[in-house]
């Protein structure tokens, strides 16, 4: 084993998202490595999903965040006083002041994975652009979750990151079976006839859940899904509310921030994602995973998926886009969904399983000039740029 290595991530408020739930659910993996794993949350609160890093074995640190010289000075002295042999930025509000802090303390690594498509326009996308290449400059290396996000960044700011895919729990995510299909429909007062559709993530304008809502009253009453909506409502739940008011509630069962989400794929029939944009969808690829037929949205973070699995359905951001992908999941034919059943998991498991993320990523943080080409055929799917 290499000489143990002490790493810091950098994260905002600790939420049940994408980057965090990879963290954690990959936290036993680095450890084995001889990874030492410690967490910095710049949210208001350290945040919900806290206790999980905690759990995980992450010492956790906490500095609320605030756009003044102060709160930097405080950061960069926990980041010179922890030692760290890798500092990991996930941050994209003020990334380039943590990057300059990270700097100055001279870690053998500073590395800042971009965790979403980010095509920012006009002035910003000309500063952003700016401090993106000078701290490429200066050696942070950035690294890309996603093709989409890639493409992104090397067409709008011109900056070249390393891709490294997204991964998912493929460890608990996997193909569901009969028994634990019933046993799960069971807790969620399913019957045997719901044709049940799934969606995960916090409730967010970009999540585009309203589409959903919207779509579910456009189809006959009569044959209307079942909708398992989990996820953290903004204030004064105005989901619920569209919900009452277009006469679907009662085909909604709004579940808020579930602690363990798996129960919730295993009894669906089908899972929606009809985002505005995404980075990688790590609740599209856990619901893949398991072997689920699939709507998304077609855009950047959910196109990504279009060429390793098939019959995806794809459609437009619109309610009634969604209520189309909708009807054709619904009029699926059964062997083609007995054939999805087959193949996701197997895909998934594949192209997105979490040893191959975690190895990637040590390669990185012990060899951060290596090509990520180098380090997997799998990742440098569609080309990088080094």
């Amino acid at each position: 084993m290499s000489k143990p290595l002490r790493v810091l991530h950098v994260l905002g408020e600790l939420k049940p998202s994408g980057a965090e739930t990879m963290l954690v659910a990959a936290a036993p993996l680095f450890q084995a490595e001889g990874v030492m794993l410690d967490v910095l949350s710049t949210g208001a609160t350290t945040g919900p999903y806290a206790r999980r890093f905690v759990d995980a074995g992450y010492r956790l640190h906490h500095l609320p965040f605030s756009r003044s010289p102060g709160f930097f000075i405080k950061v960069r002295r926990l980041m010179q006083a922890g030692q760290y042999d890798v500092i990991h930025l996930h941050v994209e509000a003020a990334n380039f002041w943590f990057g300059l802090a990270a700097r100055s303390v001279r870690p053998a690594v500073v590395l800042r994975t971009v965790h979403n498509a980010f095509a920012f326009t006009g002035n910003l996308q000309w500063r952003r652009g700016i401090q993106r290449r000078l701290l490429n400059r200066l050696g942070v290396r950035h690294v890309a979750i996603s093709a989409s996000v890639r493409d992104t960044e090397q067409r709008h700011y011109r900056l070249p990151t390393t891709l490294i895919w997204n991964w998912y729990n493929s460890l608990r995510f996997t193909a569901t079976q009969a028994e634990v299909r019933a046993a799960a429909r069971a807790q969620f007062g399913l019957t045997d006839t719901d044709f049940v559709i799934a969606s995960i993530g916090n409730c967010s304008p970009i999540k585009n859940h309203t589409a959903v809502i919207e779509a579910m009253a456009m189809l006959p009453a009569d044959t209307r899904p079942v909708y398992l909506h989990a996820g953290i409502e903004e204030d004064g739940q105005p989901e619920r509310a569209l919900a009452q008011r277009l006469g679907v509630a009662d085909r909604i069962h709004f579940l808020g921030g579930m602690g363990d989400v798996l129960p919730l794929l295993q009894a669906a029939d089908a899972y929606v994602m009809p985002s505005i944009y995404e980075g990688f969808g790590i609740a599209a690829i856990e619901a893949l995973g398991t072997g689920l037929p699939a709507l998304f949205s077609d855009v950047a973070g959910l196109r990504d998926f279009r060429e390793d699995f098939p019959h995806l359905v794809y459609t437009g951001t619109s309610a009634e886009d969604v209520a189309a992908g909708i009807k054709a999941l619904m009029g699926m034919p059964l062997d083609q969904r007995k054939s999805i059943c087959a193949q996701y998991p197997a895909i998934a498991q594949r192209r997105f399983g979490m040893e191959r993320g975690v190895r990637e990523y040590l390669a990185l943080y012990r060899h951060p000039n290596l090509h990520a080409a180098a380090m997997s055929p799998q990742s440098a799917r569609g080309g990088t740029h080094a």
